[in-house]
């Protein structure tokens, strides 16, 4: 007697495919390309993965439910001028300039180039057809094989804007790039993807950053679905800044994957703040002796906002360090969750590995998840991991308050300082700058 099983999701797949078929009919004649056949192909492994659901542990406190409930459309993006950016630029930031409206490049009002010191950007699709692309097509070759993540496939099929960044050997890229993805949701709901291969050659330095926002004046839901490779050569150093302020009702799905070989540094530093739902992989895998970790997090949650970071350091060999801080404010009805993991595997001796999420919630109806998590099958090692969920230290409050600090002023004082913990870790003056301006006027929302 055989079962038929019903997928849960089979209309919300068949809505992307018709998605994919109607993009499909507008690339006049591009159809025969390298990345056409690769985009077609992950499509088809859409109907082999299933979409996350709450009985996963990994999705546990996170329903996508209303996030696949839109019917989506792509490539479809307003004119915008120069005073439209001007909100999201970083005062005082010398760097290459890329601008996405609902995921498409907006070249008139970009910034980019021309490049020196090293560092290479050109389309994917450009890559794929020039020499040397047996690189990249080893990187998406190996993306799609076993997948398993129903929003990366979804991202390799529609993202047709993607970059590839890279830093040759021993360069020292002065000018970070700064990649504005913006939101511009109306009648139509966009669906925005993005990917991006960096590779950072052998004694190489680069910074890429990414942010995430809404125009002013536009309203709606969108999807922002976001996946970055990042490759750290020997004794390379990558530092990522990924800023979002999204909508009130956008979504946003991030994947991000990074391998480091030996006596490589990467260094994320990610601030959340806007969003409807937002969900945030981040993973690296340390594959040679010497390299160094860090993961830096802000998030601030608001109203009815979902945010969750989920982390994974894999410490495959010995003598590596990790560092994670995520600290965060919750209130209102707004729900954060975070769920870290450190692997230290049996031949990862010597490993240093640190972890701690704090969290405060402000309010009786917001709540905060917390996991962070040691698997240790090493000896010789030093790790450490907590977490605290807890409310503003009223003695604190008190004490700024018999200081002549009205009450709220004395409570905002003390959230900004217990967030500023972790921006003091960002390595640009004027980025730090920058990201608190932008927690200062969630503050004032």
């Amino acid at each position: 007697m055989s079962t038929i099983v019903q997928d849960r999701f089979a209309e919300a797949k068949m809505r992307f495919q018709a998605l994919f078929e109607a993009q499909e009919n507008r690339l006049n004649g591009q159809q025969g390309s390298a990345l056409h056949q690769f985009r077609r192909k992950a499509l088809g492994l859409l109907e082999e993965v299933s979409f996350p659901t709450r009985r996963d542990e990994e999705w546990k406190y996170t329903s996508i439910n209303r996030l696949l409930q839109a019917d989506y459309t792509v490539g479809e993006s307003p004119r915008i001028t120069e005073a439209d950016i001007r909100p999201f630029l970083i005062p005082g930031l010398d760097c290459h300039l890329f601008v996405f409206v609902n995921g498409q490049l907006q070249e008139s009002i970009s910034h980019c180039g021309p490049f020196a010191d090293g560092l290479s950007v050109k389309t994917i699709a450009s890559a794929l057809e020039e020499e040397g692309a047996e690189e990249v097509e080893t990187i998406l070759t190996e993306m799609l094989e076993g997948q398993k993540d129903a929003f990366k496939v979804l991202n390799a099929a529609f993202a047709s804007n993607g970059l590839l960044i890279k830093a040759s050997r021993n360069a020292a890229v002065k000018k970070p790039l700064y990649l504005l993805h913006l939101a511009a949701p109306g009648t139509n709901v966009p669906f925005n993807n993005h990917m991006n291969l960096t590779i950072a050659e052998p004694n190489s330095d680069l910074s890429v950053m990414e942010g995430y926002f809404q125009l002013p004046g536009s309203q709606g839901s969108y999807f922002h679905n976001q996946f970055s490779y990042i490759q750290a050569g020997e004794n390379a150093h990558v530092h990522q800044y990924r800023l979002q302020k999204e909508g009130l009702e956008g979504f946003l799905v991030s994947n991000t994957e990074v391998e480091q070989d030996g006596n490589s540094t990467f260094t994320s530093f990610a601030l959340d703040l806007g969003g409807r739902l937002v969900r945030n992989n981040l993973r690296t895998k340390l594959k040679a002796p010497g390299t160094t970790t860090n993961y830096w997090g802000t998030y601030f949650a608001k109203g009815e906002q979902h945010i969750d970071n989920h982390t994974f350091i894999d410490h495959a060999v010995p003598h590596c360090v990790s560092n994670e801080l995520y600290k965060g404010i919750v209130t209102d009805k707004a729900t954060g969750v975070f769920n870290g993991k450190v692997l230290v595997r049996k031949d990862a001796q010597k490993t240093n590995a640190f972890q701690q999420n704090s969290s405060l919630v402000l309010s009786e109806k917001a709540a905060m998840d917390t996991k962070p998590e040691l698997e240790i099958f090493a000896d010789d090692v030093r790790c450490s991991h907590g977490a605290t969920i807890g409310q503003l230290d009223e003695s604190a409050v008190f004490y700024l308050r018999s200081r002549g600090l009205p009450d709220a002023d004395a409570r905002a004082m003390l959230q900004h300082a217990f967030l500023g913990e972790v921006a003091e870790n960002i390595k640009l003056e004027a980025v730090r700058s920058f990201t608190e301006q932008l927690v200062h006027s969630k503050f004032e929302e």
